[in-house]
């Protein structure tokens, strides 16, 4: 796609974040929770999502303006896997536009490739930590780690139906607090963790008393035939993507295949 003159970048405003969640991870979806300053764009220029959270935050990837010349209409070069958002106030400072954030609807020139190149830079920086908390921007950061399947239940919850919006739930988690030199809790399942849930699994959660999602995550997986403990880990092989982001329940195995799927967090055993 051919961009003519001087790079521009417009921004669409979300309406609705989770809407705009849900519309970012299933292009077929019947949401249309955006709003721009433009519906005449020029073929090729760049777009950038920002979603009302608290605080503000914006899609680390962009779009691009296609032949209706509508920002509103822009597409990605791929589907998006487990994209991630900045807060908009810290993007802005970084390219270098925090004077004209508030007001601006695009930008064009050296602001326009400052901005695309902030976002670039932002792009794959997701610790887990970034999803703790009750905001919406970090509900916003948990949703768009979903992969099809809920992470209680494994089932698929349909983005392109109309109730998807109140279907795809959020399991927020307090603030991360830094432990102490000695103690290491972050993945050992002593905290909670950040969670895509389909609605079923929210409801079970609430009517069999579940408050923390690790919890009920681990209740689902088979106790230990060793010692009983039903703080089983699903073992998968190969080199993990993103080691930091390998949940309380899942245990990195090595890239040698075994036949063991299980192990035991409270006494070690595998099978």
């Amino acid at each position: 796609m051919k961009h003519v003159g001087d790079p521009r970048l417009h921004l669409v405003q979300s309406t609705d974040w989770k809407k705009a969640v849900v519309a970012l991870l299933e292009p077929g979806s019947p949401y249309r929770p955006w709003r721009c300053g433009t519906t005449e764009a020029q073929e090729g220029d760049l777009v950038a999502y920002v979603l009302d959270t608290d605080p503000a935050s914006v899609l680390t990837v962009t779009a691009r303006v296609g032949p209706s010349r509508n920002p509103l209409d822009a597409t990605f070069d791929r589907p998006l896997y487990k994209p991630t958002i900045v807060e908009l106030s810290t993007l802005a400072a970084l390219s270098g536009v925090d004077f004209s954030i508030a007001d601006a609807w695009h930008f064009s020139g050296d602001d326009a490739l400052r901005f695309d190149r902030a976002l670039d830079d932002c792009r794959y920086i997701s610790p887990p930590t970034s999803r703790f908390g009750h905001n919406s921007m970090a509900a916003a950061r948990t949703l768009l780690q979903y992969c099809r399947r809920c992470e209680g239940c494994d089932r698929s919850v349909d983005l392109a139906d109309a109730g998807a919006r109140d279907e795809l739930v959020a399991h927020t988690v307090d603030p991360y607090v830094r432990p102490a030199p000695s103690e290491f809790t972050l993945h050992t399942g002593l905290i909670d963790w950040p969670a895509a849930i389909c609605g079923g699994c929210r409801d079970r959660m609430a009517a069999e008393g579940f408050t923390r999602f690790v919890d009920f995550k681990f209740v689902l997986h088979p106790s230990c035939p060793q010692c009983g403990r039903r703080r089983t880990r699903e073992m998968f092989y190969g080199e993990p993507l993103d080691p930091s982001n390998i949940r309380p329940w899942q245990q990195a195995a090595g890239c040698c295949r075994a036949p063991e799927k299980w192990l035991c967090g409270a006494c070690d055993h595998e099978w």
